[in-house]
C-alpha cells in the first residue's frame, strides 16, 4: 500500500460565531476570530490517497483526476468566498477548521467513486492548514 499526498491552496474568509451563544460568550470563545466583519485565511489543503501502484503507469493515482476533483469540490466552490454567507454548509454551523475539514472530506467522498471508481485509490485523509499553527486532520477509519 502506497500513500500519496497533494496540496492545494485557496483563500476564503469567515467569522467564528455561534447562534447558540450570546454575544459575550461568542467573544469569550472565539476572541478576535469573532470580528463581525470576518477575517481571511490562506487555507492549504492536503489530500492523501492510498492504493497500489499501477504496474503500467507506476502511479497510485492519476494526478490530473485528483486535481480535477479538488478543483470541482473544493477550490471552485470555496475560493474567494465568505464561508458564512456564501457556502450553504456553513449557514447553520460555525466554519471552524474542524468543520471545514469535515466538509471538505465529505465533498471529496461524495464525488470519489464517480472519479476513481470502486477499485481505484481510496481517500485516506484530508489535512487543512488554517494557519501555520492551526492544522486539522480528517480520516475515516471505518473504510
Amino acid at each position: 500500500m502506497i500513500r500519496l499526498s497533494k496540496r492545494y491552496r485557496f483563500f476564503a474568509s469567515h467569522r467564528l460565531h455561534s447562534e447558540a451563544l450570546t454575544e459575550e460568550e461568542n467573544q469569550r470563545t472565539f476572541g478576535k476570530c469573532n470580528n463581525p466583519h470576518g477575517h481571511g485565511h490562506n487555507y492549504e489543503v492536503e489530500i492523501t490517497v492510498a492504493g497500489d501502484v499501477d504496474p503500467v503507469t507506476g502511479r497510485v493515482v492519476d494526478i490530473r483526476a485528483l486535481d480535477g476533483i479538488a478543483e470541482k469540490t473544493i477550490l471552485k466552490p470555496l475560493a474567494y468566498r465568505n464561508l458564512n454567507q456564501e457556502v450553504a454548509a456553513f449557514q447553520k454551523i460555525v466554519p471552524t477548521t474542524e468543520n471545514l475539514g469535515v466538509e471538505l472530506y465529505s465533498r471529496l467522498r461524495s464525488s470519489w467513486a464517480g472519479t476513481f471508481g470502486t477499485d481505484g485509490p481510496r481517500l485516506e485523509m484530508v489535512r487543512i492548514w488554517e494557519t501555520d499553527r492551526n492544522i486539522c486532520e480528517i480520516t475515516n477509519r471505518n473504510e
